[in-house]
């Protein structure tokens, strides 16, 4: 009888206790189940790091010629925050580094910075970027990026700004290379907009500079390029 009565009151007191601590996993599980279902590639939320390299390309102004090709590149690096808003449409929302290089031509044309003729003379630019797309998706993916066509806008601060030049050397000096830093005549802010058509991590990327790459004191100075054309490789 005693044992019997031992046995009940043994139930009564972690009875509760088993309740609460079946209630708390329960709750756990449900939390960890609803991140699951919520960050993803094709979730409603998701976030990755990225690569880009493009090619300036479009006219330049009278003076104002630069050598095409690698020797005038973009190079960026970011990190996007997708927001899934149907399964058609995705808002992205990215913040990023970018450093451009223009290698000048060197001719008599020449204008830009000065008329003054080098064996190599480059401009430099250093920025950081915050970009918005909308994003328009194609066909049945499952939960994975898929295919799509991005609208791009975006905004920029120039943080740093370099001029460079070579020379040809006197006998017994290896080279004459000289660097400006802190450029007057570069605009600071900039905005642009482009294009961005995509297939899982790979993409096409178009993007046109809307300002003007100098600032208002010398809007007379002739353009440099404003498209960049390139690849963008997403890190997942």
């Amino acid at each position: 009888m005693r044992a019997r009565w031992a046995v009940a009151v043994l139930a009564l007191a972690c009875g509760p206790q088993a309740a609460r601590a079946q209630q708390v996993l329960v709750q756990a599980d449900v939390a960890e189940d609803t991140l699951k279902n919520s960050f993803g590639p094709n979730r409603s939320y998701y976030g990755h790091l990225y690569l880009g390299y493009g090619l300036l390309a479009g006219p330049a102004g009278a003076g104002a010629g630069v050598r095409y090709g690698p020797a005038s590149a973009e190079l960026r690096a970011g990190g996007r925050l997708k927001f899934r808003l149907n399964q058609a449409l995705s808002l992205n929302l990215d913040l990023g580094y970018g450093y451009q290089h223009y290698g000048l031509a060197q001719n008599n044309h020449k204008t830009l910075p000065t008329p003054a003729v080098h064996l190599r003379e480059s401009l430099g630019t250093q920025q950081v970027f915050s970009e918005v797309s909308l994003r328009l998706n194609a066909g049945r993916r499952g939960n994975s990026i898929g295919r799509y066509v991005d609208v791009l806008a975006s905004g920029g601060w120039i943080a740093a700004t370099s001029h460079q030049t070579e020379d040809e050397p006197a006998p017994g000096i290896a080279s004459v290379e000289t660097t400006e830093r802190g450029l007057p005549y570069l605009r600071r802010w900039t905005g642009g907009v482009g294009a961005r058509l995509g297939m899982d991590r790979y993409a096409l990327v178009g993007r046109y500079r809307l300002t003007s790459a100098f600032g208002a004191s010398y809007a007379a100075w002739p353009e440099l390029p404003r498209w960049v054309v390139g690849v963008e490789v997403g890190l997942f």
